[in-house]
Protein backbone atom coordinates (compact mmCIF):
# COMPACT_ATOMS: atom_id res chain seq x y z
CA UNK A 1 0.00 0.00 0.00
CA UNK A 2 2.96 2.28 0.74
CA UNK A 3 3.90 1.93 -2.49
CA UNK A 4 0.99 3.03 -4.42
CA UNK A 5 0.85 6.33 -2.08
CA UNK A 6 3.88 6.52 -3.44
CA UNK A 7 3.33 6.20 -6.94
CA UNK A 8 0.23 8.38 -6.63
CA UNK A 9 1.75 10.68 -5.47
CA UNK A 10 4.71 11.01 -7.88
CA UNK A 11 1.60 10.18 -10.94
CA UNK A 12 -0.05 13.44 -9.32
CA UNK A 13 2.75 15.82 -9.79
CA UNK A 14 3.75 14.65 -13.21
CA UNK A 15 0.06 15.37 -14.11
CA UNK A 16 0.55 18.50 -13.00
CA UNK A 17 3.55 19.60 -14.65
CA UNK A 18 1.77 18.37 -17.86
CA UNK A 19 -1.53 20.14 -17.71
CA UNK A 20 -0.54 23.50 -15.80
CA UNK A 21 0.90 25.04 -18.85
CA UNK A 22 -2.53 24.00 -21.39
CA UNK A 23 -4.21 27.46 -22.24
CA UNK A 24 -6.92 27.44 -19.78
CA UNK A 25 -10.91 27.49 -21.20
CA UNK A 26 -11.38 31.37 -21.17
CA UNK A 27 -13.90 33.70 -22.44
CA UNK A 28 -12.84 35.42 -25.60
CA UNK A 29 -11.76 38.48 -25.14
CA UNK A 30 -14.68 40.73 -25.62
CA UNK A 31 -12.68 43.08 -27.91
CA UNK A 32 -10.88 40.46 -29.71
CA UNK A 33 -12.04 41.16 -33.19
CA UNK A 34 -11.23 44.66 -33.02
CA UNK A 35 -7.07 44.36 -32.11
CA UNK A 36 -5.16 46.12 -34.48
CA UNK A 37 -1.95 44.18 -32.81
CA UNK A 38 -1.62 41.31 -35.42
CA UNK A 39 -0.11 38.93 -32.76
CA UNK A 40 -1.19 39.01 -28.64
CA UNK A 41 -0.53 36.77 -25.78
CA UNK A 42 -1.26 37.36 -22.41
CA UNK A 43 0.61 35.08 -19.82
CA UNK A 44 -0.31 34.36 -16.13
CA UNK A 45 2.99 34.49 -14.82
CA UNK A 46 2.38 32.71 -11.19
CA UNK A 47 -0.05 30.19 -13.04
CA UNK A 48 2.32 29.79 -16.50
CA UNK A 49 -0.82 29.76 -18.24
CA UNK A 50 -1.95 31.85 -21.88
CA UNK A 51 -5.39 33.09 -20.90
CA UNK A 52 -5.67 34.70 -24.17
CA UNK A 53 -4.17 35.10 -27.56
CA UNK A 54 -4.55 36.00 -31.17
CA UNK A 55 -1.75 34.33 -33.55
CA UNK A 56 0.30 33.88 -30.55
CA UNK A 57 2.29 31.29 -32.55
CA UNK A 58 3.23 32.82 -35.24
CA UNK A 59 6.14 34.01 -36.21
CA UNK A 60 7.03 37.64 -36.26
CA UNK A 61 10.26 39.68 -35.82
CA UNK A 62 11.45 40.22 -32.11
CA UNK A 63 12.75 43.95 -32.12
CA UNK A 64 13.62 45.36 -28.79
CA UNK A 65 12.02 42.29 -26.92
CA UNK A 66 15.75 40.14 -28.18
CA UNK A 67 17.33 42.57 -25.39
CA UNK A 68 14.83 40.87 -22.51
CA UNK A 69 17.20 37.74 -23.31
CA UNK A 70 20.36 39.86 -23.90
CA UNK A 71 20.25 41.94 -20.54
CA UNK A 72 19.02 38.22 -18.29
CA UNK A 73 21.82 36.71 -19.75
CA UNK A 74 24.29 39.73 -18.54
CA UNK A 75 22.91 39.42 -15.03
CA UNK A 76 22.99 35.84 -14.53
CA UNK A 77 27.02 35.37 -16.01
CA UNK A 78 27.88 38.54 -13.76
CA UNK A 79 25.75 37.78 -10.89
CA UNK A 80 27.39 38.81 -7.47
CA UNK A 81 29.80 40.90 -9.66
CA UNK A 82 27.94 43.54 -11.66
CA UNK A 83 30.32 46.00 -10.38
CA UNK A 84 32.71 44.74 -13.04
CA UNK A 85 34.81 46.85 -15.90
CA UNK A 86 34.21 45.95 -19.27
CA UNK A 87 36.45 47.63 -21.82
CA UNK A 88 34.24 48.21 -24.77
CA UNK A 89 35.57 46.28 -28.13
CA UNK A 90 35.75 47.62 -31.57
CA UNK A 91 33.03 44.87 -33.06
CA UNK A 92 30.44 46.02 -30.11
CA UNK A 93 30.05 48.94 -32.13
CA UNK A 94 29.79 48.67 -36.09
CA UNK A 95 26.87 48.71 -37.97
CA UNK A 96 24.90 50.53 -35.29
CA UNK A 97 24.49 53.90 -37.46
CA UNK A 98 21.27 54.99 -37.32
CA UNK A 99 20.54 53.42 -33.85
CA UNK A 100 19.81 54.24 -30.73
CA UNK A 101 23.42 54.02 -28.67
CA UNK A 102 25.37 55.14 -25.53
CA UNK A 103 28.12 56.57 -28.07
CA UNK A 104 30.34 54.17 -26.36
CA UNK A 105 33.77 53.76 -27.91
CA UNK A 106 36.62 51.63 -28.19
CA UNK A 107 38.61 51.14 -25.21
CA UNK A 108 36.00 52.83 -23.07
CA UNK A 109 35.90 51.52 -19.96
CA UNK A 110 32.60 50.89 -18.23
CA UNK A 111 30.38 48.57 -15.25
CA UNK A 112 28.69 46.30 -16.22
CA UNK A 113 25.75 47.08 -14.39
CA UNK A 114 25.80 50.79 -16.37
CA UNK A 115 25.80 48.75 -19.46
CA UNK A 116 22.64 46.35 -18.30
CA UNK A 117 20.71 49.62 -17.55
CA UNK A 118 21.79 51.53 -20.90
CA UNK A 119 20.19 48.01 -22.74
CA UNK A 120 16.91 47.85 -20.67
CA UNK A 121 15.65 51.57 -19.92
CA UNK A 122 17.20 53.54 -23.11
CA UNK A 123 17.28 50.11 -25.31
CA UNK A 124 21.02 51.13 -26.34
CA UNK A 125 22.56 48.89 -29.09
CA UNK A 126 26.45 49.85 -28.22
CA UNK A 127 25.97 48.49 -24.75
CA UNK A 128 24.05 44.97 -25.83
CA UNK A 129 26.63 44.24 -28.36
CA UNK A 130 29.58 45.02 -25.50
CA UNK A 131 27.58 42.97 -23.12
CA UNK A 132 27.56 40.53 -25.40
CA UNK A 133 31.08 40.37 -26.46
CA UNK A 134 32.31 40.04 -22.80
CA UNK A 135 29.76 36.66 -22.61
CA UNK A 136 30.12 34.96 -25.07
CA UNK A 137 33.33 36.45 -27.03
CA UNK A 138 31.93 37.25 -30.17
CA UNK A 139 28.72 38.12 -31.00
CA UNK A 140 27.53 34.86 -32.53
CA UNK A 141 29.01 32.97 -29.58
CA UNK A 142 26.57 35.21 -27.51
CA UNK A 143 23.98 34.48 -30.07
CA UNK A 144 24.36 30.91 -29.39
CA UNK A 145 24.18 31.00 -25.58
CA UNK A 146 20.89 33.26 -26.10
CA UNK A 147 19.63 30.38 -28.32
CA UNK A 148 20.18 27.43 -25.99
CA UNK A 149 18.33 29.81 -23.62
CA UNK A 150 15.51 30.29 -25.48
CA UNK A 151 15.25 26.81 -25.80
CA UNK A 152 15.75 25.81 -22.32
CA UNK A 153 12.62 28.18 -21.27
CA UNK A 154 10.53 26.38 -23.79
CA UNK A 155 10.87 29.05 -26.56
CA UNK A 156 10.66 26.66 -29.37
CA UNK A 157 9.84 28.87 -31.76
CA UNK A 158 12.64 31.72 -31.10
CA UNK A 159 15.75 32.37 -33.11
CA UNK A 160 17.64 34.89 -32.21
CA UNK A 161 20.43 36.46 -34.90
CA UNK A 162 21.87 39.22 -32.63
CA UNK A 163 21.69 40.63 -29.44
CA UNK A 164 20.22 43.92 -30.38
CA UNK A 165 17.16 43.23 -32.34
CA UNK A 166 17.89 45.27 -35.24
CA UNK A 167 17.69 43.76 -38.68
CA UNK A 168 20.53 41.62 -40.21
CA UNK A 169 21.54 39.79 -43.08
CA UNK A 170 20.15 36.67 -41.36
CA UNK A 171 16.96 36.79 -40.23
CA UNK A 172 15.84 36.56 -36.54
CA UNK A 173 12.24 35.60 -35.63
CA UNK A 174 9.86 34.58 -32.36
CA UNK A 175 6.31 34.32 -31.85
CA UNK A 176 4.19 36.80 -29.01
CA UNK A 177 3.90 32.95 -27.17
CA UNK A 178 7.56 32.87 -26.95
CA UNK A 179 8.12 36.43 -25.92
CA UNK A 180 5.79 36.07 -22.99
CA UNK A 181 7.23 33.30 -21.49
CA UNK A 182 10.34 34.54 -22.16
CA UNK A 183 9.46 37.84 -20.45
CA UNK A 184 8.00 35.72 -17.80
CA UNK A 185 10.97 34.29 -17.26
CA UNK A 186 12.56 37.62 -16.28
CA UNK A 187 10.03 38.69 -14.33
CA UNK A 188 10.85 36.59 -11.66
CA UNK A 189 14.35 38.21 -11.36
CA UNK A 190 13.62 41.19 -8.91
CA UNK A 191 16.37 43.05 -10.36
CA UNK A 192 15.35 42.75 -13.76
CA UNK A 193 12.35 44.24 -13.09
CA UNK A 194 13.89 47.23 -10.92
CA UNK A 195 16.11 48.24 -13.88
CA UNK A 196 13.52 48.12 -16.88
CA UNK A 197 10.71 49.84 -14.63
CA UNK A 198 12.86 52.63 -14.25
CA UNK A 199 12.13 55.76 -16.03
CA UNK A 200 15.90 57.16 -15.72
CA UNK A 201 19.10 56.34 -15.01
CA UNK A 202 22.72 58.02 -14.31
CA UNK A 203 25.33 56.53 -16.24
CA UNK A 204 28.32 57.02 -13.93
CA UNK A 205 31.36 58.77 -15.95
CA UNK A 206 33.90 56.53 -17.65
CA UNK A 207 37.68 56.65 -18.89
CA UNK A 208 36.31 58.67 -21.97
CA UNK A 209 32.86 60.37 -20.92
CA UNK A 210 31.54 62.28 -18.09
CA UNK A 211 28.43 60.99 -16.38
CA UNK A 212 25.20 60.88 -18.30
CA UNK A 213 21.53 60.94 -17.80
CA UNK A 214 19.20 58.19 -19.76
CA UNK A 215 15.65 58.26 -20.11
CA UNK A 216 13.67 55.13 -20.81
CA UNK A 217 11.68 54.95 -24.53
CA UNK A 218 9.03 53.08 -22.87
CA UNK A 219 5.61 55.26 -23.22
CA UNK A 220 3.95 52.86 -20.73
CA UNK A 221 6.24 54.37 -17.73
CA UNK A 222 6.29 58.36 -19.34
CA UNK A 223 3.95 59.89 -17.08
CA UNK A 224 3.50 62.65 -19.75
CA UNK A 225 3.28 59.74 -22.47
CA UNK A 226 -0.14 59.80 -24.30
CA UNK A 227 0.50 55.72 -23.72
CA UNK A 228 1.48 56.24 -20.07
CA UNK A 229 0.13 53.11 -17.93
CA UNK A 230 0.17 54.07 -14.06
CA UNK A 231 0.32 50.15 -13.44
CA UNK A 232 2.73 49.13 -15.62
CA UNK A 233 6.09 47.30 -14.86
CA UNK A 234 8.45 47.38 -17.83
CA UNK A 235 9.10 46.02 -19.94
CA UNK A 236 10.23 47.26 -23.12
CA UNK A 237 8.53 48.88 -26.11
CA UNK A 238 10.01 49.61 -29.69
CA UNK A 239 8.28 50.89 -33.12
CA UNK A 240 9.55 50.26 -36.50
CA UNK A 241 7.47 51.24 -39.86
CA UNK A 242 7.97 48.01 -40.94
CA UNK A 243 6.74 45.81 -38.06
CA UNK A 244 4.66 48.48 -36.20
CA UNK A 245 4.58 48.46 -32.04
CA UNK A 246 6.27 46.06 -30.48
CA UNK A 247 5.32 45.83 -27.24
CA UNK A 248 6.18 43.64 -24.07
CA UNK A 249 4.64 45.18 -20.69
CA UNK A 250 3.73 43.40 -17.07
CA UNK A 251 1.19 44.28 -14.73
CA UNK A 252 0.26 42.69 -10.95
CA UNK A 253 -2.86 45.16 -10.25
CA UNK A 254 -4.92 42.65 -8.88
CA UNK A 255 -3.93 38.90 -7.21
CA UNK A 256 -1.41 37.76 -10.44
CA UNK A 257 0.91 39.44 -12.31
CA UNK A 258 0.51 39.17 -16.03
CA UNK A 259 2.52 39.69 -19.43
CA UNK A 260 0.98 41.12 -22.22
CA UNK A 261 2.88 40.94 -25.93
CA UNK A 262 1.48 42.69 -28.73
CA UNK A 263 3.31 42.71 -31.97
CA UNK A 264 1.98 44.55 -35.29
CA UNK A 265 -0.33 47.37 -34.36
CA UNK A 266 0.87 50.84 -36.75
CA UNK A 267 0.01 54.48 -36.71
CA UNK A 268 -3.27 55.56 -38.02
CA UNK A 269 -3.88 58.48 -39.72
CA UNK A 270 -3.56 60.53 -36.34
CA UNK A 271 0.02 58.70 -35.94
CA UNK A 272 -1.95 57.00 -32.69
CA UNK A 273 -0.76 53.21 -32.37
CA UNK A 274 -3.80 51.57 -30.98
CA UNK A 275 -1.54 48.60 -29.27
CA UNK A 276 -0.62 50.36 -26.30
CA UNK A 277 -4.15 50.62 -25.29
CA UNK A 278 -4.69 47.74 -26.22
CA UNK A 279 -2.24 45.62 -24.38
CA UNK A 280 -3.83 48.02 -21.00
CA UNK A 281 -7.06 46.55 -21.55
CA UNK A 282 -6.07 43.40 -22.12
CA UNK A 283 -4.35 43.65 -18.19
CA UNK A 284 -6.92 45.03 -16.91
CA UNK A 285 -9.55 42.17 -18.32
CA UNK A 286 -6.96 39.12 -17.60
CA UNK A 287 -6.51 40.90 -14.05
CA UNK A 288 -10.05 40.86 -13.26
CA UNK A 289 -11.57 37.95 -15.14
CA UNK A 290 -9.54 35.15 -13.91
CA UNK A 291 -8.66 33.20 -10.79
CA UNK A 292 -8.45 30.10 -8.32
CA UNK A 293 -12.19 28.22 -8.67
CA UNK A 294 -12.71 25.23 -6.30
CA UNK A 295 -13.75 22.27 -8.87
CA UNK A 296 -13.75 19.39 -6.62
CA UNK A 297 -14.55 19.05 -3.18
CA UNK A 298 -12.59 16.74 -1.04
CA UNK A 299 -16.47 15.40 0.41
CA UNK A 300 -17.19 14.26 -2.29
CA UNK A 301 -18.05 10.81 -2.83
CA UNK A 302 -16.81 9.56 -5.96
CA UNK A 303 -17.33 5.47 -6.00
CA UNK A 304 -17.32 2.85 -3.91
CA UNK A 305 -14.99 -0.59 -3.65
CA UNK A 306 -15.95 -3.81 -2.45
CA UNK A 307 -14.21 -4.98 0.82
CA UNK A 308 -13.16 -8.74 1.37
CA UNK A 309 -13.61 -9.50 5.06
CA UNK A 310 -14.90 -6.54 6.75
CA UNK A 311 -16.33 -6.99 9.53
CA UNK A 312 -20.03 -5.75 9.13
CA UNK A 313 -18.80 -3.91 6.39
CA UNK A 314 -18.63 -5.08 2.50
CA UNK A 315 -18.28 -1.56 0.96
CA UNK A 316 -15.81 1.65 1.38
CA UNK A 317 -16.36 5.09 0.03
CA UNK A 318 -13.67 6.56 -2.51
CA UNK A 319 -13.49 10.26 -1.97
CA UNK A 320 -10.45 12.80 -3.09
CA UNK A 321 -7.62 13.07 -0.64
CA UNK A 322 -8.27 16.88 -0.95
CA UNK A 323 -10.51 19.36 -2.50
CA UNK A 324 -8.85 20.51 -5.96
CA UNK A 325 -8.81 24.41 -7.29
CA UNK A 326 -8.04 25.50 -10.95
CA UNK A 327 -7.55 29.09 -12.38
CA UNK A 328 -10.10 29.44 -14.77
CA UNK A 329 -12.66 32.53 -15.63
CA UNK A 330 -14.44 33.65 -13.67
CA UNK A 331 -17.84 32.60 -15.82
CA UNK A 332 -16.41 29.34 -16.59
CA UNK A 333 -19.60 27.08 -16.72
CA UNK A 334 -18.53 24.52 -14.03
CA UNK A 335 -21.92 22.11 -14.61
CA UNK A 336 -19.42 21.28 -18.17
CA UNK A 337 -16.76 19.34 -15.47
CA UNK A 338 -16.58 15.42 -15.69
CA UNK A 339 -14.42 13.41 -13.56
CA UNK A 340 -12.12 10.41 -14.90
CA UNK A 341 -10.86 8.02 -12.32
CA UNK A 342 -8.43 5.39 -12.03
CA UNK A 343 -8.66 2.95 -9.44
CA UNK A 344 -5.95 0.55 -8.34
CA UNK A 345 -7.99 -2.23 -7.11
CA UNK A 346 -11.42 -4.10 -8.24
CA UNK A 347 -11.64 -4.77 -4.30
CA UNK A 348 -10.07 -4.21 -1.40
CA UNK A 349 -8.69 -6.78 1.54
CA UNK A 350 -9.57 -5.53 5.22
CA UNK A 351 -7.88 -4.19 7.18
CA UNK A 352 -8.57 -0.97 5.71
CA UNK A 353 -7.18 2.33 6.80
CA UNK A 354 -8.96 6.05 6.27
CA UNK A 355 -6.68 7.89 3.92
CA UNK A 356 -5.33 4.66 2.25
CA UNK A 357 -4.92 5.61 -1.51
CA UNK A 358 -6.75 3.58 -4.04
CA UNK A 359 -5.92 5.18 -7.20
CA UNK A 360 -6.15 9.41 -8.91
CA UNK A 361 -8.71 11.16 -10.16
CA UNK A 362 -8.11 13.64 -13.26
CA UNK A 363 -10.79 16.73 -13.24
CA UNK A 364 -11.95 17.86 -17.14
CA UNK A 365 -13.36 21.03 -18.45
CA UNK A 366 -14.70 20.38 -21.79
CA UNK A 367 -12.47 17.75 -22.25
CA UNK A 368 -9.07 19.23 -21.38
CA UNK A 369 -7.51 18.03 -18.39
CA UNK A 370 -7.68 21.23 -15.77
CA UNK A 371 -6.84 19.16 -11.85
CA UNK A 372 -6.36 16.26 -10.73
CA UNK A 373 -5.65 14.42 -7.28
CA UNK A 374 -5.78 11.03 -5.47
CA UNK A 375 -8.39 9.01 -4.29
CA UNK A 376 -8.59 7.85 -1.18
CA UNK A 377 -11.00 5.39 1.28
CA UNK A 378 -12.82 7.51 3.16
CA UNK A 379 -13.66 5.32 6.27
CA UNK A 380 -11.64 2.35 8.39
CA UNK A 381 -12.87 -1.19 8.02
CA UNK A 382 -11.77 -3.50 10.58
CA UNK A 383 -11.02 -7.27 9.74
CA UNK A 384 -13.31 -10.12 11.12
CA UNK A 385 -12.27 -13.43 12.61
CA UNK A 386 -13.61 -15.34 9.96
CA UNK A 387 -11.97 -13.23 7.33
CA UNK A 388 -8.65 -13.03 8.71
CA UNK A 389 -8.94 -16.82 8.46
CA UNK A 390 -10.65 -16.82 5.24
CA UNK A 391 -7.81 -14.38 3.92
CA UNK A 392 -4.59 -16.67 6.11
CA UNK A 393 -5.81 -19.90 4.47
CA UNK A 394 -5.73 -17.81 0.49
CA UNK A 395 -2.76 -16.53 0.89
CA UNK A 396 -0.99 -19.64 2.29
CA UNK A 397 -2.81 -21.95 -0.54
CA UNK A 398 -1.54 -19.48 -3.17
CA UNK A 399 1.33 -18.86 -2.23
CA UNK A 400 4.59 -19.33 -4.58
CA UNK A 401 6.14 -21.30 -1.31
CA UNK A 402 3.05 -23.99 -1.08
CA UNK A 403 2.91 -24.14 -4.74
CA UNK A 404 6.23 -25.03 -5.79
CA UNK A 405 6.16 -27.27 -2.36
CA UNK A 406 2.79 -29.11 -4.11
CA UNK A 407 5.06 -29.05 -7.25
CA UNK A 408 7.63 -31.24 -5.34
CA UNK A 409 5.92 -33.34 -2.66
CA UNK A 410 2.75 -34.56 -4.84
CA UNK A 411 4.56 -36.22 -7.53
CA UNK A 412 6.95 -37.72 -4.77
CA UNK A 413 3.86 -39.00 -2.67
CA UNK A 414 2.29 -40.25 -6.22
CA UNK A 415 5.08 -42.47 -6.54
CA UNK A 416 5.86 -43.76 -3.73
CA UNK A 417 1.88 -44.68 -3.67
CA UNK A 418 2.84 -46.30 -7.02
CA UNK A 419 6.03 -47.98 -5.50
CA UNK A 420 3.59 -49.68 -2.62
CA UNK A 421 0.93 -50.93 -4.83
CA UNK A 422 3.97 -52.42 -7.27
CA UNK A 423 5.54 -54.16 -4.35
CA UNK A 424 2.24 -55.37 -2.63
CA UNK A 425 2.43 -59.36 -3.19
CA UNK A 426 -0.90 -60.53 -5.22
CA UNK A 427 -2.92 -63.05 -3.83
CA UNK A 428 -2.28 -66.31 -5.90
CA UNK A 429 -5.34 -67.55 -7.90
Amino acid sequence: MKRKIIASLLLSLFLFSVFAPLPINAKDYQNGDTLTSDNVAVFNIEKGILVYGKDEHSRVAPGSAVKIMTAMLALEYFEGRLDTVLTVPSGALRGLEGSAVLSLKAEEQITVIDLIHATLVAGMNDAANTLAFAIGGTIQGFVNLMNEKAKELGAFNTVYVNATGLSAAAVSYTTAYDTAKIASYAYENALFMEICSKRAYQVAQTNLHDPVTIYTKNSFLTPKSEYYYQYAEGICTSYSNADGAQLVCSSSNGNYAYICVAFGSKKDENGTIAGYAEVKNLLTWASSNFGEKKVLDKSQIICELPVRAGKDVAHVLVVPHQSVYAFLDKDTDLSKITLSEQLYYERLDAPVHKGDCVGTLTILLEGMPIGTTTLVAKSSVRQSSAGQLLLFLEKTLTSKFFIISMLITLPISLFRIYLKIKRKPQKRR
